[in-house]
């Protein structure tokens, strides 16, 4: 009997170590770029610009755009991008950057595709 109670808790020891490394594995913007895919829409309503990154004298490094016609999983993207400036506020602590402020641009839309400049 001991020795299945000390199995068992090895074993749901295993998963949960597992489980935990899965999630410290850092975003990074390769992900994010994937989640996004090619943001094409049919209306500028459909584009949104969201900040990424953090600078140490505060404010993101810059934006993103994505469709909301195109993107599959919006909560998936939303969270990865949550993660990605958690680590960047974290990383902002110990390092320096440029003060200069950059402004959320409004997207646009082109031939179909969102951008911003």
């Amino acid at each position: 009997m001991k020795l299945l109670l000390a199995f068992a808790t090895a074993a749901l020891l295993a998963g949960c170590s597992t489980a935990q490394s899965a999630t410290d594995t850092p975003v990074t913007m390769a992900d994010i770029t994937e989640l996004i895919g090619k943001p094409e829409a049919q209306s500028i309503d459909s584009c949104k610009v969201l900040p990424v990154g953090k600078k140490a004298c505060g404010g993101p490094e810059g934006y993103v755009v994505y469709s909301r016609e195109t993107v599959t999983d919006e909560r998936a993207l939303l969270d990865a991008i949550h993660l990605y400036n958690e680590k960047a506020k974290e990383d902002a602590k110990t390092g320096y950057s440029t003060c200069e402020h950059i402004p959320e641009p409004k997207p646009q839309l082109k031939d179909g595709v969102c951008w911003i400049p």
